[in-house]
């Protein structure tokens, strides 16, 4: 059994359509509407690839509105992402130059990074005298206390899971429709939002809001699931049940066993 978000779905295809928004008014020489537009598609679902493109469109915006060192900023958490990515779009030979150099800086700064430290070896196992075997019991009178009390207690259980994914899906979606409350504020002109810093400051909130509602949903569908399951299976007698959340959102549980 599968819950996928709907919105993960047309994740690709919305964070595209932005990318092309921007390209357009950066071309027009609209600098400033082009840096709303990058703000805005950062509240799409998008992945690292995407992220790296959008930070470079943004530091190529803030250096054509002479903002050197946010723009400077903006092309080393590009480099850091991606540090092999290429501008988007052709620029004038300063800014090439400036993006050439927070490259080299992202590159140094990722090669002084301490590598993650190699697992321990494993102790060879001393040799001991070996465990004296359990006495043989007869199948025939532990299998009916299995029978009987397995199922039972995995039915009993199932309350679990689905008290814990209902409560999740309530959560995720109060935290989804917060996000889409910080997105509105955007793309609508809140007159708050007064700075470039307060623009940022939303952004990066509504995406904060966005990724945690999307993986609250998905792993609160999966818990339902994994409790519709439990009850199902409960005549099964050893059913195995697994939960599993990607990156993206996405969760999925999976399920051996026989239905009764």
């Amino acid at each position: 059994m599968m819950a996928l978000p709907g919105p993960v779905l047309a994740a690709k295809g919305n964070i595209r359509n932005h990318l092309v928004l921007i390209k357009q008014s950066l071309v027009n020489t609209e600098y400033e509407r082009a840096l709303d537009l990058v703000q805005v598609a950062r509240q799409e679902p998008h992945g690292t690839d995407e992220d790296a493109t959008l930070s470079l469109y943004e530091g190529i915006l803030l250096y054509e509105l002479r903002r050197r060192d946010e723009g400077k900023a903006a092309f080393r958490r590009a480099f850091l992402l991606r540090p092999q990515a290429e501008l988007p779009v052709p620029v004038s030979p300063k800014i090439q130059q400036e993006a050439e150099a927070a490259r080299k800086q992202a590159e140094a700064e990722l090669k002084a990074m301490p590598s993650p430290p190699p697992p321990p070896e494993e102790a060879s196992p001393q040799k001991g005298p070996a465990p004296a075997a359990p006495p043989l019991q007869s199948p025939s009178s532990e299998s009916p206390a299995l029978e009987s009390t397995s199922p039972s207690r995995l039915r009993q259980r199932a309350w679990i899971p689905a008290v814990a994914g209902g409560a999740l899906v309530v959560a995720g979606g109060i935290t989804w429709g917060m996000s889409r409350s910080e997105l509105n504020k955007l793309r609508d002109g809140d007159p708050d939002l007064t700075s470039p810093e307060d623009v940022n400051s939303t952004g990066s909130r509504g995406r904060t809001l966005q990724t945690v509602g999307v993986s609250l949903l998905g792993v609160g569908a999966a818990g339902l699931a994994t409790a519709a399951t439990m009850y199902l299976l409960g005549d099964s007698g050893r059913p195995a049940v697994s939960l599993g959340v990607g990156p993206n959102g996405t969760a999925a549980a999976f399920v051996s066993g026989k239905w009764p």
